[in-house]
């Protein structure tokens, strides 16, 4: 499947192994950074990849950034801003492991557009 280039989320993992590792504060840095740019910066309970934590999703283009730190935000934040991804972060991510990331992603999305009471 094609994706999207378009970045409208950031999805910010909030489980345990992504919140130790600083995803919460990481959160409201992306939100206070973005907040002039048409991106919603959301958690998200859980990514599926602890190991690799902690993890942002840009979705739907589809870019995983794992193990992020602190230091690796403005490099998130110029790509979000229509920059290209970063390759030194975007090598730590696993292609297959990735793909069923985004599939798991795109079915989020599609129940919540249909949940009762969704807005478009």
């Amino acid at each position: 499947m094609e994706r999207s280039s378009e970045i409208r989320t950031c999805y910010v993992c909030v489980r345990v192994w992504c919140a130790q590792g600083g995803s919460l504060a990481f959160k409201r840095e992306l939100q206070s950074q973005l907040a002039e740019e048409p991106v919603e910066v959301r958690e998200f309970l859980c990514i599926g990849c602890c190991p690799k934590a902690p993890n942002i999703v840009l979705y739907p283009e589809g870019t995983w950034y794992t193990q992020v730190q602190a230091a690796d935000l403005p490099e998130i934040v110029s790509h979000i801003k229509g920059g290209e991804p970063s390759k030194r972060l975007t090598e730590r991510a696993n292609r297959q492991v990735r793909e069923l990331i985004l599939k798991m992603l795109d079915r989020y999305v599609e129940r919540a557009a249909s949940a009762p009471g969704a807005v478009d």
